[in-house]
């Protein structure tokens, strides 16, 4: 406990006979009252009828006058002198002393929320990113995510051998129409393309871009191996996972701004990010939801959902047979580069057999009344028309060089 019968306390002193009305010096508190020496002046303030109270910037200052002293006012800048035993009996003191201590911890009590906040919403972000980012892709305008796509879009094609838009339109409008007509109020206009790329691949771009690699048709060996791979990126579309990937990437800082109403940092930095849309490839949690809602999206489609699942198993045999082959992790690369949809869309067991029970999940439960679209004589004049593209293509690069 603090021994205060010798404490002296820094102080400053205001009158007007002082040199600029103030002047600086100390204070002792006794039983008797207050001694100030302030300059070359001792002052008294005895205890009865003295006058306490604080000021200054957040209550800091403690000021003493007294009746006694006409004129005259002093204050010290340390508060402990409210615990000064002596000063007890003066009225309304132990008023003052309970008041600065609750503003003490009320100050605390504000620091250490601020604190927690900062600590808080950063970790309540990250553990529910999903969350956050959904909830702000969708309060982007759809015209910003298609000029997104499209300037995605741009920049891929530079170099690349593409189909004519209105022959490709032409080949997929009775393949794909289904899919987009049983999307039930979706807010895209959905434009299909097709490469000349030997890689098994296809992607979809935020605002309703979706790209199909010439591979991809050609090695698949039905309408609903295609169109289940398809359905898959329709929903990664309509999920708006490629936007929230890139947000997800932003930066806390920019998503809790954007959580909290400022979305002019995040929307500038997405603004010059498309190139990486090209690239991303999508969380568990992205490709299950996709998986799940693409075969619900067959299923309103009325075309047989088990395609993607014996895709995807097609795929993983393709490339177990191709890493079998080769020795050297170099070239193991090159082929996983090869099988680019399994590269971005990572299959495993647990995944085919999701896609498998949900298939038999379909069967038990509309065994008398499934009736699925014939969309073959589409498929084949697909695959056919492409692999005409193909080699043209192949034909007029070895004539240029």
């Amino acid at each position: 406990m603090q021994d205060f019968t010798h404490t002296q306390y820094d102080c400053m002193g205001f009158h007007s006979q002082l040199p600029k009305g103030k002047a600086s010096g100390s204070m002792r508190i006794t039983s008797a009252g207050i001694d100030f020496t302030i300059g070359d002046q001792q002052l008294h303030l005895p205890l009865h009828g003295l006058q306490v109270s604080l000021g200054g910037a957040s209550n800091r200052l403690v000021y003493f006058e007294h009746p006694l002293l006409s004129g005259w006012s002093f204050y010290t800048s340390d508060r402990s002198v409210l615990k000064d035993p002596h000063l007890h009996s003066v009225t309304g003191v132990s008023k003052l002393l309970n008041s600065a201590r609750h503003k003490r911890m009320l100050g605390w009590g504000i620091l250490a929320s601020v604190a927690t906040l900062i600590v808080a919403v950063p970790l309540i972000i990250i553990l529910r990113m999903d969350f956050f980012t959904g909830l702000i892709a969708n309060n982007i305008p759809v015209e910003w995510e298609q000029k997104l796509g499209d300037s995605a879009l741009a920049q891929y094609q530079l170099g690349k051998q593409m189909l004519d838009d209105k022959k490709a339109e032409q080949l997929l409008k009775p393949l794909v129409e289904p899919l987009t007509a049983a999307l039930p109020q979706s807010r895209y206009q959905y434009h299909f393309k097709i490469v000349n790329d030997g890689s098994l691949n296809a992607f979809a771009l935020p605002g309703g871009q979706v790209v199909i690699h010439s591979e991809l048709i050609l090695r698949a060996d039905s309408a609903e191996e295609l169109l289940g791979v398809l359905a898959h990126e329709i929903q990664h579309v309509e999920q708006q996972h490629g936007l929230r990937n890139m947000i997800g990437a932003s930066g806390i800082y920019l998503i809790a701004s954007a959580v909290f109403g400022d979305t002019s940092g995040l929307l500038a930095l997405l603004s010059s990010a498309a190139p990486l849309l090209l690239n991303q490839s999508y969380s568990r949690g992205f490709e299950t939801e996709a998986d799940v809602k693409g075969f619900a999206l067959l299923q309103a489609a009325e075309i047989d959902p088990k395609g993607l699942a014996s895709f995807f198993e097609k795929m993983i045999a393709e490339e177990k047979k191709q890493m079998d082959k080769i020795l050297d992790e170099e070239n193991q690369q090159l082929a996983k580069q090869a099988l680019k949809f399994l590269s971005t869309h990572p299959a495993n067991e647990d995944r085919i057999k999701r896609l498998e029970q949900l298939a038999q999940d379909n069967l038990k439960d509309n065994a008398q009344t499934i009736h699925y679209r014939n969309l073959e004589p589409a498929f084949v004049e697909l695959q056919s028309a492409v692999k005409l593209f193909v080699t043209n293509t192949q034909g007029e690069t070895s004539n240029e060089n």
